[in-house]
């Protein structure tokens, strides 16, 4: 939806202003004056020529080699025997990929390259959605005046599927910042929607070089911090043989060994022994396995389980717990908190921005705290900061207590620097990454290196 709104607000910039012409008139005293007019109804296009003025658009795709994986070997008979039944399965081997759309204004900080068409070939390079410009996370751009980027890229990476994408539109003024946007990062798995709104001072006894900012910054994003025993208590608190026939939607059936049964139709209990090929005793089980009772007793009975379609899938209790019930429920769980929809948190944000360039050396360097949230719904980050601390206290989670909307304090934050020191003409070192820890999830990109110039022998 953010996104929409995005294109939209660029849409509407670019077609609904006034087309003001700009004209001459000669005044009584013979002097000129300039003036704008137009007809109000016509799209103007001097408000598009400016808002567009020096962005790039960009589309690319990218194709790499797959990595290697061997083929995988499946039993498929001879168990008996021993003379087993092996079938080859060949992997297939995806190649991984990226293909990239943008459109970007986004003002250039002197340390960067020039990119886009018109610097291809003389010392830039072109857009090709593989950049990770760390700037691009700073809360303050290099001029003033709006700002946008829409960036989305979906690739292949060692066999995961992803999706990226990030959209923002930024107005920078003397005084304020206002920001909207969307990021979702496929791998991290952290997708939320923003919307930034600060008041920022930049001292003039310190050189212009510091942006201090503070404002309330409004999140919209999935159920995160919950884990399955909160969301869904019923799975583990009841018959959980009950709960997966009816969250699963499959059946279980007993079946039985007839010979175990006594005149009076009830259960024999033997106890099961194995051989010792030392001692060559009989030595009693132990342990409660399939067809057990907890006393190590061979009852001649187990569970069946059958899909949908009617197949037997799971022979035994165990074995359906064991290798089927996990991944079940997994799934089970992923569509609960899809269910409960995206929740809402509005932060205070303190900001912190350095910038300076100079010939031999520059530092690029923000950061931003959000200390206090107020929680708008049910399976906010609030609440779920109030599990963490239940858990913590050895609560059980169904005896946890959701709260209602109200404030609380946790730590978010992200950062951000670019650091480069030219030792010599032909000698130089760089750094450079970003950090995001939002709701205990992180995601960072580090970068580190030396570069040095032959100059000759």
């Amino acid at each position: 939806m953010l996104k929409k709104i995005i294109m939209g607000l660029l849409l509407v910039s670019s077609l609904f202003g006034v087309d003001l012409i700009k004209k001459e008139a000669k005044q009584s005293d013979g002097k000129k004056t300039k003036f704008f007019s137009g007809p109000k109804s016509l799209f103007s296009f001097r408000f598009a020529d400016k808002f567009f003025k020096y962005s790039t658009a960009y589309a690319s795709f990218s194709l790499n080699a797959p990595r290697y994986q061997d083929d995988r070997f499946a039993i498929i008979g001879g168990l008996s025997t021993g003379q087993l039944e092996v079938k080859r399965d060949e992997r297939e081997l995806k190649p991984d990929f990226q293909t990239s759309f943008g459109l970007r204004k986004v003002g250039r900080f002197q340390y960067e390259p020039k990119r886009g068409v018109k610097s291809a070939g003389k010392g830039g390079t072109w857009y090709d959605g593989n950049e990770k410009n760390a700037n691009e996370s700073a809360t303050f751009g290099p001029v003033k005046g709006w700002e946008y980027l829409i960036k989305w890229s979906e690739g292949r990476q060692w066999g995961d599927d992803y999706l990226n994408q990030e959209y923002w539109l930024r107005y920078i003024g003397n005084w304020m910042m206002v920001k909207v946007g969307m990021t979702e990062l496929g791998l991290e798995d952290i997708h939320y929607t923003h919307a930034d709104l600060r008041v920022h001072l930049t001292p003039e006894a310190l050189g212009n070089k510091f942006h201090v900012s503070v404002g309330m910054k409004h999140r919209n994003h999935p159920v995160y911090g919950f884990d399955a025993m909160v969301l869904d208590t019923t799975w583990y608190r009841g018959e959980w043989w009950k709960f997966a026939e009816k969250a699963f939607g499959i059946d279980d059936n007993m079946w039985f060994d007839p010979t175990m049964l006594d005149e009076n139709e009830e259960w024999v209990h033997q106890q099961l022994y194995e051989y010792d090929v030392e001692t060559g005793e009989l030595v009693p089980i132990e342990g409660d396995g399939p067809y057990w009772n907890e006393g190590g007793e061979y009852w001649g009975h187990d569970w069946l389980w059958r899909d949908e379609e009617g197949n037997i899938f799971a022979y035994t209790d165990r074995e359906y717990f064991l290798y089927h019930f996990p991944g079940m429920l997994e799934e089970y769980i992923y569509d609960v908190k899809t269910g409960l929809g995206n929740q809402n948190e509005t932060s205070l944000v303190l900001g912190l921005d350095f910038y300076h360039y100079g010939d031999n050396w520059w530092i690029h360097g923000w950061g931003n705290w959000l200390p206090i949230h107020y929680g708008h719904d049910m399976h906010a980050y609030h609440n779920a900061a109030h599990y963490r601390k239940h858990k913590k206290d050895n609560g059980k989670p169904h005896e946890f207590e959701f709260k209602d909307a109200m404030w609380h304090d946790w730590n978010d934050y992200d950062m951000g620097a670019i650091f480069g020191v030219k030792i010599q003409d032909n000698l130089g070192v760089f750094a450079e990454g970003r950090y995001l820890y939002y709701w205990e999830r992180p995601a960072y990109d580090i970068k580190l290196g030396i570069n040095y110039q032959f100059m000759g022998f």
